[in-house]
């Protein structure tokens, strides 16, 4: 066995190993991007869902008070006839 003979049998097993770790590297990095982008999709959706349960929050809030502002004036103006009499 000469030399080069020698060098071609560690080379090839170890370009196969770089060619797998490679490979391995690729994989686990676009494995963690999609992850982190779902990660990132389910936190979108659940700061636009905080938001929608905000705002219908503020509309259920918004519209009590103004049955309430318009029951204490009707309630107000009665008083105000009852003293008048």
């Amino acid at each position: 066995m000469t030399i080069t003979e020698v060098l071609i049998d560690l080379a090839i097993p170890a370009a196969m190993t770089l060619l797998a770790a490679v490979f391995g590297f690729v994989w686990k990095i676009s494995h963690r991007v999609s992850a982190l982008e779902k990660q990132l999709e389910a936190e979108r959706n659940a700061r636009i869902g905080a938001v929608r349960n905000l705002e219908r929050d503020v509309q259920v809030i918004y519209d009590n008070v103004d049955k309430n502002r318009e029951w204490t004036t009707n309630r107000m103006m009665s008083i105000v006839r009852d003293v008048s009499k």
